[in-house]
């Protein structure tokens, strides 16, 4: 009597038939469906298109060849890149519509506002460690490099100062004079710590103007969320802006760098005040003064952070 073996499961680049675990949690799957062996190998549930109703995740082969594997790979960054083009070439172009499509709910064509964020923030960081650095001259002579933070090296006789003055001073006075004097012996590091720290500080600035935003368009009843959508999108532009200044340190004359650095400002202040006025459906006028209001407070809030910021790192000296 003969003896039929069983089917083995396969292990090229057909369907795999592993075992059908039931329908997902959500009970997208109908009770008829399940004698059909094509599970979804993340969740189980059965798949009858491409992609799995419950998981979303594509039906794939568990055991792919290297031509399989490279093509997958090659699917994945194209259709992330061709999203990354898309996004950019909105954000850059089209001032607050990609605002008004992601509040829109039209958001598969485009990579999320923070990750745009992210992206920008942290191609302009990066280019501000390589570009090289211009050296100027400060008030004693001695050759300064010019750079996000721009700290001049103290003489001997400087320092001696804030320690004479140091020791008749008040505890708390004595003891920032001390830290002080301590952290300028090393102009370097205090400036690269101060440097490392601002994107830190960034993050959550960005979070602080999407709330005075908020305030100066309470009248809109939009929820904060909305109103980080929009600060995240405009900081992305920002460091854009940024990164093309970036390109005055490859110039020789200051006058011509300050010129260059006006010419990138100014259409970024229009463009902001445009995605503005596009994102609150408000008139020029209104959103010029409104985005004032915000930026002005914006600004203090700024200068106390970068303040506090680089406080701590002395006293951390």
């Amino acid at each position: 009597m003969g003896v039929t073996p069983e089917p083995r499961p396969s292990t090229g680049t057909g369907r795999r038939t592993q075992a059908l675990r039931g329908p997902g949690a959500g009970g997208f799957t109908p009770a008829q469906s399940l004698a059909a062996s094509n599970p979804c190998l993340n969740c189980g549930t059965n798949i009858q298109l491409a992609y799995c109703p419950e998981c979303g995740q594509r039906e794939i082969d568990p055991d792919p060849t290297l031509r399989e594997f490279l093509h997958e790979l090659a699917e994945e960054f194209l259709h992330w890149d061709g999203k990354l083009v898309t996004t950019f070439r909105t954000l850059l172009t089209k001032p607050g519509v990609l605002t008004m499509e992601y509040l829109g709910g039209r958001r598969v064509r485009y990579i999320s506002p923070l990750r745009v964020y992210l992206t920008c923030s942290v191609l302009f960081f990066f280019l501000a460690a390589i570009a090289p650095a211009r050296v100027v001259l400060d008030k004693f002579g001695q050759p300064v490099e010019q750079g996000l933070v721009q700290i001049s090296q103290s003489t001997q006789k400087e320092l001696a100062e804030i320690d004479s003055a140091a020791a008749k001073a008040p505890y708390v006075t004595r003891v920032w004079m001390t830290h002080f004097a301590r952290a300028m012996s090393k102009p370097d590091e205090l400036r690269h710590a101060t440097t490392a720290a601002i994107p830190k500080a960034m993050f959550v600035l960005v979070p602080l103007f999407a709330a005075l935003i908020g305030v100066v368009y309470r009248d809109r009843r939009r929820k904060y969320p909305q109103h980080l959508a929009f600060a995240l999108h405009v900081h992305a532009a920002l460091f854009v802006a940024l990164s093309v200044m970036l390109l005055n340190r490859f110039m020789s004359s200051l006058t011509i760098a300050g010129v260059f650095q006006l010419l990138v400002a100014i259409p970024f202040a229009a463009y902001t005040v445009l995605a503005t006025q596009a994102v609150y459906e408000s008139r020029r006028g209104q959103s010029i003064w409104r985005l004032t209001l915000a930026s002005t407070m914006y600004f203090v809030v700024f200068l106390f952070v970068i303040t506090a910021l680089f406080a701590i790192i002395v006293l951390s000296s």
